[in-house]
């Protein structure tokens, strides 16, 4: 018989395996959604960078559902907005949203943008989803690969912010149009390419030259093209050509989704670089890739840098000689400036889609001491996370990475990179990268260092 002492380590050991157990199923849940409560990330505490960063972070990124965020650039800007009573049925349709998942971002807010400016309602767009295998190939004549709104982002979280802030517009399910509950009666496209002096990539519009303005001389020639067929008897007996009532069903605009179409920082109120951060804080991802960058981010138990390593295929810029040399200079400057003597030196985490590269860069960072991991490497001893992030198409596993940047003590990227310039963007409290960490202490906590290389002369005022 066993005497009570050796009872006793007996149950203690026993409800140290099942505490175990417990707590890797804790660790790495089979699926997304289970343990949502404890993966909830809060890196408030310990972080480094300004508070809006995390709350960016919370209604993008967060778990759970994130607290109201108060969109107030997004309220002024529908009240100032004139919505008239002829244009209450008449809704944007955007098109042409492509490319990689921040470029996709830009442009649906793009979207946004312009039907605030316009005053009129929205159709939530449909994008294509890229090849993940060969990054170039945007599908854009694969019907199969476009996916609506809400397979792409949470669109509760739009339509509830929208409803509370921005009631003036409707917006739709594009799969409502031509229901009942959305008839159309008109179906027109606007080409912003025939406005003049329009280039693409270099940005048009701006307070000086207002979308609204375009866009109504567009839909008044377009109403009377459309009246003019209808040749619509007026009282005293001759042709009406003009419409100033609102049509009974829905008119539909398509209209494209121009990259960098919209001028922000040349309006001198900043309201429109205001306006662009509350949209940026309308398009929160689905459920797997929040649940999981909140995994990985509890996953690492101490402070952390971040690298933007853009070696994937489709779009590398400097060699990777190049740009593996002035990453690990800029990170041996960065500790230097904003590390204490005695303190351990920070995780690298790398940003990067192509785990060969990953591993030739954390060969060489070990060589000056720095210890390199990514998604994939925080990820091992968690198989149930690992296989998550492998069944993500290639954008997507991207998602994850941008979560994991915003947080991190200290970000480097690439000036001509969405993606980079993207997270630089939201780590400034003014919404604009601007400038290196390295050069100008005065950043607002930004703790960002942007290389310049590629072309991204449209990226700091457009994107």
């Amino acid at each position: 018989m066993l005497n009570f002492s050796r009872g006793a380590v007996f149950a203690v050991v026993a409800l140290v395996l099942i505490w175990g157990f417990h707590l890797g199923a804790y660790l790495d849940p089979t699926t997304p959604g289970e343990r949502k409560s404890y993966f909830n990330y809060n890196s408030v505490p310990k972080s480094p960078l300004s508070p809006h960063v995390h709350i960016y972070f919370d209604q993008v990124f967060s778990a759970e559902k994130p607290p109201n965020y108060a969109f107030s650039a997004l309220k002024a800007a529908c009240t100032r907005t004139e919505w008239k009573e002829e244009n209450r049925n008449v809704y944007l349709e955007c098109e042409g949203i492509q490319a990689g998942m921040t470029s996709i971002m830009s442009e649906v807010k793009v979207c946004f943008k312009m039907a605030i400016d316009a005053g009129v309602n929205m159709l939530l767009p449909s994008m294509p989803l890229r090849d993940s295998v060969n990054l170039k190939n945007f599908n854009l004549m694969n019907e199969s690969a476009y996916m609506t709104y809400d397979q792409w982002f949470d669109q509760d979280h739009l339509l509830a912010s929208m409803a509370r802030e921005c009631p003036q517009m409707k917006i739709k399910h594009p799969m409502e149009a031509g229901t009942a509950s959305l008839p159309i009666t008109n179906k027109w496209s606007m080409d912003i390419g025939t406005a003049p002096g329009f280039r693409m990539l270099s940005g048009y519009f701006w307070v000086g030259r207002p979308f609204k303005a375009w866009f109504d001389n567009e839909l008044v020639r377009l109403r009377f093209l459309a009246s003019a067929d209808r040749k619509i008897p007026a009282d005293d007996g001759t042709t009406e050509i003009t419409q100033s009532t609102p049509e009974e069903g829905a008119t539909i605009i398509r209209i494209a989704s121009q990259f960098l179409l919209f001028r922000l920082t040349d309006d001198p109120t900043g309201r429109d670089v205001a306006l662009w951060k509350d949209l940026s804080h309308l398009i929160r991802f689905k459920e797997e890739p929040r649940i999981i960058t909140n995994r990985i981010l509890l996953h690492i138990d101490r402070p952390f840098f971040g690298v933007h390593f853009r070696v994937e295929k489709d779009n590398m810029w400097s060699s990777f000689e190049n740009q593996l040399k002035v990453d690990l200079d800029a990170l041996d400057q960065a500790w230097a400036q904003y590390g204490s003597p005695g303190m351990e030196r920070p995780l690298i985490y790398l940003a990067c889609g192509d785990e060969g590269q990953i591993k030739k860069f954390a060969e060489a960072g070990g060589k000056r001491g720095w210890i390199v991991t990514s998604k994939y490497g925080i990820a091992k001893d968690y198989p149930a996370t690992l296989r998550l992030i492998k069944e993500l198409p290639f954008d997507f596993q991207g998602a994850v990475d941008m979560g994991v940047m915003l947080e991190s003590h200290f970000f480097m990227g690439i000036t001509g990179s969405a993606f980079s310039s993207t997270v630089g963007n939201m780590r400034d409290p003014t919404g604009r990268y601007r400038g290196s960490s390295l050069l100008y202490p005065d950043d607002g906590n930004a703790r960002t260092h942007l290389f310049n290389d590629g072309d991204a002369s449209g990226y700091p005022c457009c994107l």
